[in-house]
C-alpha cells in the first residue's frame, strides 16, 4: 500500500500535482478588492473593515471611512460618481446598496447600527448624522424600486426621495425609513416604525405605520439611569 500512495505523496509534497492529502489556500481576499481602477477609496489606518466593498460598474464612485470606524458588511455600487462615507468613530453593521449617478450615502461620525439596509438609488441621497444609534432589522430607501402608475394618466404616483436623518436619532427595531422621510435630531424612531414623510419639530417620538408624532419634548441616552446632569444628556451637542 505504501508503495501505491508513496508517488503521489511526494509529487503533492512538492507541488507538481494536486493530491487529497494537501490543501492550497487561496489568497484572502481584503475588504475593498472588488473597489475597481478609476474609483476612490480612503481607509483610515485605524479603521477596521469586514466584508466586502465592490463596484459592480462605474468610475469617480468614493468610498471613505473614517478614524476609529468599524464597518462590518458590505457595499456594492452601480453607477458613476457616487460617495459612500461612513464617519469617525462610527460602528456600522449592515449592507449598503447603491445603484445610480452622483449619489451620496453619509453615516455620520459617532453613529452605530446594529443591522441596516441602505438602498440608495434615482438620483436621491440618504444623509444620516452624527450621535445616531440605529438598532437591528432596519431599512432605509430613497425608492419603492417599482413603480405604482395611475391607471387614466399613466403617471408615477411614487416618486423617489432623499431620506435626511439629523443628529442624535434613536431608530428603533425593525423601522423602515421610506421616500423622503425626514427624522429631526435628538429624536427617536419607535420599533417597527414605518416612516413616509418629513418631520421638523425637533425632540419627538415617532410611531405607528405610517409614523405619526406620538410624545413631544424628549431626548434620550444610551444608559440606563433615574436621573441625567444636562451637561451628560447634551454632550453630542458639544463634542465635535
Amino acid at each position: 500500500m505504501f508503495k501505491s500512495i508513496a508517488p503521489v505523496f511526494f509529487r503533492a509534497f512538492y507541488g507538481k500535482i494536486a493530491s487529497p492529502f494537501f490543501h492550497v489556500k487561496s489568497k484572502k481576499r481584503r475588504f475593498a478588492d472588488g473597489w475597481a481602477t478609476e474609483n476612490e477609496v480612503r481607509i483610515a489606518k485605524t479603521a477596521i473593515t469586514k466584508g466586502s466593498a465592490t463596484v459592480v460598474k462605474g468610475t469617480g464612485n468614493c468610498l471613505v471611512i473614517g478614524e476609529g470606524a468599524k464597518f462590518s458588511g458590505s457595499v456594492a455600487v452601480s453607477g458613476n460618481g457616487n460617495r459612500v462615507a461612513i464617519g469617525d468613530n462610527c460602528n456600522f453593521r449592515g449592507d449598503i446598496l447603491v445603484r445610480g449617478d452622483y449619489q451620496t450615502v453619509s453615516f455620520g461620525d459617532h453613529s452605530t447600527s446594529a443591522g441596516i439596509y441602505i438602498l440608495c438609488q434615482e438620483n436621491r441621497n440618504v444623509l444620516i448624522g452624527k450621535w445616531c444609534m440605529f438598532s437591528r432589522e432596519i431599512e432605509i430607501r430613497t425608492t419603492d424600486a417599482h413603480s405604482v402608475v395611475d391607471r387614466d394618466t399613466g403617471q408615477r404616483l411614487n416618486s423617489p426621495g432623499d431620506v435626511i436623518v439629523g443628529d442624535h436619532v434613536w431608530v428603533g427595531v425593525g423601522s423602515i425609513l421610506n421616500k423622503g422621510s425626514i427624522v429631526p435630531s435628538d429624536s427617536i424612531v419607535g420599533a417597527m416604525s414605518f416612516v413616509n414623510r418629513g418631520f421638523e419639530e425637533e425632540g419627538i417620538i415617532l410611531a405607528g405605520t405610517p409614523a405619526q408624532i406620538v410624545k413631544r419634548n424628549i431626548t434620550w441616552n444610551r444608559s440606563r439611569k433615574a436621573s441625567f446632569p444636562l451637561d451628560e444628556l447634551y454632550h453630542w451637542k458639544a463634542e465635535d
